[in-house]
């Protein structure tokens, strides 16, 4: 089951209201400006991502894992490639962390980075849609994409992908934030899509 492009380009104007929170609070964080692109918004199979990042050298990542659970009952998860994701920890903490390695604060601090950001995109469409979720907390991985991603589930299961680009300062980061998602929930998303479609007629 697909999405519509009407659909799609609804909710990337939904998502980029969270995007938009995300980058106020991760610019509090930073103590400098973070700008975040509008989402790349769309429906992909797990492989498919896996060979977006991977077609781009990112075999390892760092990801953030959250559960959210409501009318919608989705798996985040946000992923960066290892070595910008302990870039991404030391403009935040403005710490000198070893890009060999992520201990146990780095860890505390992407764990953070993701809750800003799983929250912040997860309730601007809890706002714009009128829904409610309960999340769980954030649990950092490490690994390569496909053990990361395909833990649970067949790779040619789909997601809703957002791709976002991360600016600070000098500093580029390219971040894939996946929703996994049923065909329960796939079917959910597309009624409330749809409905808040009509309330703009």
């Amino acid at each position: 089951m697909s999405l519509t492009d009407i659909e799609l380009d609804a909710l990337t104007e939904i998502f980029n209201v969270g995007v938009g929170r995300a980058a106020d609070a991760l610019s509090q964080l930073a103590g400098s400006t973070v700008r975040l692109s509008v989402p790349t918004v769309e429906m992909m199979t797990k492989q498919g991502v896996t060979d977006e990042l991977t077609g781009h050298g990112s075999d390892r990542i760092c990801a953030v894992r959250q559960e959210f659970s409501g009318v919608l009952n989705t798996e985040a998860v946000l992923m960066f490639p290892v070595e910008q994701s302990l870039q991404l920890v030391q403009m935040m903490v403005e710490d000198d962390v070893p890009l060999e390695q992520l201990g146990e604060m780095e860890q505390e601090a992407l764990a953070e980075i993701g809750n800003i950001l799983l929250n912040s995109v997860v309730s601007g469409i809890a706002d714009v849609l009128k829904l409610q979720f309960e999340g769980s907390l954030p649990q950092v991985e490490m690994g390569q994409v496909q053990n990361v991603l395909c833990l649970q589930g067949a790779s040619d299961a789909q997601v809703l992908s957002l791709q976002i680009d991360f600016a600070i300062d000098a500093l580029a980061i390219q971040g894939f934030l996946v929703f996994l998602l049923d065909v329960e929930s796939i079917e959910s998303l597309k009624a409330t899509v749809r409905a808040f479609l009509k309330t703009l007629l």
